[in-house]
């Protein structure tokens, strides 16, 4: 359910924006993540919406030259990292273009897994014909929670809740705290985890009756 409902929010708010910039075709999505990670699905959800999926090899994606140099030559239209690696790739001419010498320029950088630097943004921002797109998620939700565009804002945002999700940022006493004022990240929706498995004194701890929900509703303390 959680996947499902992450799909059809994607298809709004990444997939349709990213097509449409590139004429309506098929995109090329490069793999760069391992299996190992939640954040791979993501890819894996390009190839169920009918687009072209490279699946890089662990050497492949170790080596952030080597990946700009494929995404050139196979004309890489989407590529998945964290903002640490984004940096390097984008050193290495990620985010250049000059066709007439083999330069590709991917269309969406999408980007999760850690805090994005006001450099990788802005650069990203101010690059014409490609933008940045963020996801956070813990791993007590399904993936992505909270998603933002670099078209959204000119600082690094987590973005808006995405489909059928809710946040909310509470103090001590699970009151909304007001804009600008620090408070704790409460998460809640479809995607929402049961709980820790064999260990209920943490699940009852971090999964927490959510007041501002239907009754019997939970939300997850991050």
């Amino acid at each position: 359910r959680g996947l499902t409902n992450m799909q059809l929010n994607h298809q709004k708010e990444i997939f349709d924006p990213a097509i449409a910039s590139a004429g309506g075709r098929r995109l090329r999505i490069a793999h760069t993540v391992s299996f190992a990670f939640d954040m791979s699905w993501e890819e894996l959800l390009w190839l169920v919406e009918g687009h072209e999926v490279h699946v890089c090899d662990e050497e492949l994606r170790r080596d952030a030259e080597a990946l700009v140099a494929y995404c050139d030559e196979h004309r890489v239209d989407v590529v998945n990292v964290t903002p640490t690696y984004a940096q390097l790739l984008i050193e290495e001419g990620l985010l250049d273009q000059d066709e007439a010498a083999g330069k590709h320029r991917p269309a969406l950088v999408l980007l999760g897994g850690e805090a994005v630097s006001d450099t990788v943004w802005t650069r990203l921002r101010r690059t014409e014909g490609t933008y940045g797109y963020n996801l956070y998620g813990p791993t007590e939700y399904t993936i992505n929670t909270l998603g933002g565009s670099t078209t959204d804002s000119p600082t690094p945002t987590v973005g808006m809740p995405i489909r059928n999700t809710r946040a909310y940022v509470l103090d001590a006493m699970l009151r909304p705290v007001p804009p600008g004022c620090p408070g704790e990240l409460y998460i809640a929706g479809t995607g929402l985890a049961r709980g820790y498995h064999d260990r209920s004194g943490l699940t009852a701890e971090r999964f927490v009756a959510d007041p501002f929900g239907a009754p019997g509703e939970r939300m997850y303390r991050t």
